[in-house]
């Protein structure tokens, strides 16, 4: 996969230990390989530290050079960073379980082996007392510890939750619809008597009846516009709240943002056809105040074999309260829909003196920085990417 932007990093996918989620590191003790404190720290002759597992492991895996920059790297040119390993280890951050009443000070390092020891935990609730989320009888199973994992949950999951009132207003309508009909038809009709005698109404007029059945027709006619109205009504409501909690989240993703960029064959056809289509994804935050950003897809205008992804920065309402130019680490994967282990995953630092990274004039900025090749497109349709015709796009935004 080649770039057309030097100074990028190929992350390495690791997992994360529990309290990497508590407390960020600052940039200067954080690893660019795992994103997480470091353990063990390296220093190397190019000025970068790195986890000692993480950087052989690298090392083994890649090319020998730096992950940052690309320097060639040698066993002679990585060296213990005792004063860094010093300075992580007077840090101090509270247990996570403070909320419950836990004081101790720890070592960031320290707080995975803490929680395990911890008075303060929540003990394992059986099945039958955990807490159930409030929209368990639309049919969401999931169950919680305590009301802090289940306030989590409901933010979470707004879309999720959404969809399941949505598809019971839908059943709601159809039933109610089915129940006026079968109601309308009883009344057209009484039943004969047991004794075999005709009722009073087979006995009036032809005319008469055939004037009552058009009246009854003509008032089910009514209803089920009134239902149509009703129901057209709803499905405004729900759209228009769609768009509010989309929103929402856009504002709240804290920088990471998954694009589903669907109908992609047809788009891709397009694109081969007229190179100067592009497509941009829903502006997205970094937090709520936070910086604003967007993703831009399009064949390479240098190769029309490759895919071109890159990053712009967008206008806001806060643009003044906020540092330029934006400085920090953009992230970009294709995931791929069954093995994670395939993941196209890229990493870069952006540079403050390109105009990408300026404070936008317009709403969004002309110039963008990223990819113009990140990867062939023979390789998204060949190694299984695209499920349903789309692709999912990550962008992780991480100021620093």
């Amino acid at each position: 996969m080649a770039s057309s932007l030097p100074f990028t990093e190929k992350s390495i996918a690791q997992e994360s230990s529990i309290n990497d989620s508590y407390l960020a590191p600052e940039a200067r003790f954080e690893c660019p390989i795992c994103l997480a404190w470091l353990r063990d720290p390296l220093l190397t002759s190019c000025g970068h530290r790195f986890c000692r597992r993480c950087i052989e492991s690298w090392l083994q895996r890649e090319n020998p050079c730096c992950p940052v920059d690309n320097m060639t790297l040698t066993k002679d040119d990585i060296f213990p960073d005792n004063f860094t390993r010093r300075e992580i280890n007077q840090q101090r951050t509270k247990c996570p379980n403070i909320i419950r009443g836990c004081l101790e000070q720890l070592n960031p390092l320290d707080v995975e082996s803490h929680l395990l020891i911890c008075q303060f935990k929540l003990p394992e609730l059986p099945e039958n007392e955990k807490l159930r989320c409030s929209f368990v009888h639309l049919g969401c199973e999931e169950k919680f510890e305590d009301e802090i994992e289940l306030e989590n949950h409901l933010q979470q999951q707004i879309h999720k939750h959404l969809n399941m009132i949505l598809s019971a207003c839908n059943k709601f309508s159809v039933s109610q619809s089915a129940n006026s009909v079968i109601a309308e038809e009883a009344k057209f009709w009484d039943a004969p008597s047991k004794n075999g005698q005709a009722s009073s109404s087979d006995n009036g007029n032809l005319n008469e009846l055939l004037r009552a059945l058009y009246e009854k027709h003509v008032i089910s006619e009514q209803k089920s516009r009134e239902q149509d109205i009703i129901i057209a009504n709803l499905s405004e409501q729900i759209q228009s709240q769609t768009l509010t909690l989309s929103k929402m989240s856009l504002r709240n993703c804290n920088g990471c943002y998954l694009w589903y960029f669907s109908d992609f064959k047809q788009k891709l056809g397009a694109m081969r056809n007229d190179n100067r289509i592009m497509h941009y994804s829903p502006g997205f935050y970094t937090s709520l105040n936070g910086y604003r950003l967007c993703i831009r897809l399009n064949i390479s205008p240098n190769s029309s074999n490759s895919i071109a992804i890159l990053i712009h920065m967008m206008k806001t309402e806060h643009d003044n309260t906020l540092d330029w130019p934006f400085s920090g680490r953009l992230t970009i994967t294709f995931i791929h829909p069954i093995d994670a282990s395939r993941n196209i995953k890229e990493t870069m630092m952006t540079r403050p003196n390109l105009e990408a990274f300026q404070r936008p004039i317009q709403d969004m900025n002309p110039k963008g920085f990223g990819y113009t090749e990140f990867t062939t497109i023979d390789e998204l349709l060949s190694q299984g990417f695209i499920e349903k015709n789309q692709l999912i796009i990550k962008v992780q935004a991480q100021p620093v």
